[in-house]
């Protein structure tokens, strides 16, 4: 498949345009070429490829993207910490890695995880308090999506 092949070329706009297209793509086998990209040099190619695995929305990818919450650039955080949302599962190790990233140096991050901490977050107790806990922010858009967060977790425990 060309776009497999466009992953491995010198030019960084070509590798994030052949991520991204190999997401809307969402054929699973393309996981581990993917993966393999979440430590690319350049931070815009990590950012298509956590958007890309966002897309496919498969559970393979958790472990790589867990690992990629500490990547040194807050925009491709953000897009991880989306991937591991779309993707949904609640895996302990999911939830861990998202409480952890609670603590994030950057508001956007924080904001976003507590978004995904809302979905995937839902039964676990330490979920739900770092939530809370989240409500004590310093910024509010983490303080508002952390309430939002919680009120969903509160309405899917009422309607099960």
């Amino acid at each position: 498949m060309i776009l497999i092949k466009q992953l491995k070329d010198k030019n960084p706009g070509v590798r994030c345009y052949a991520a991204e297209e190999l997401g809307h793509v969402g054929d699973v086998s393309v996981v581990p070429y993917l993966i393999k990209l979440l430590e690319d040099d350049h931070q815009e190619v990590r950012s298509s490829v956590a958007r890309a695995l966002g897309e496919i929305n498969h559970q393979s990818a958790l472990t790589a993207l867990i690992k990629a919450l500490s990547d040194p650039v807050g925009s491709v955080r953000v897009w991880v910490a989306y991937a591991i949302e779309q993707i949904g599962i609640s895996d302990e190790d999911v939830i861990w890695g998202l409480i952890a990233a609670l603590q994030d140096s950057e508001w956007f991050v924080r904001s976003r995880v507590a978004t995904g901490l809302g979905k995937v977050g839902a039964r676990s107790k330490e979920a739900q308090l770092a939530l809370k806990n989240a409500l004590e922010d310093s910024n509010q858009a983490v303080r508002k999506n952390a309430e939002m967060a919680l009120q969903k977790i509160n309405y899917d425990s009422k309607t099960e």
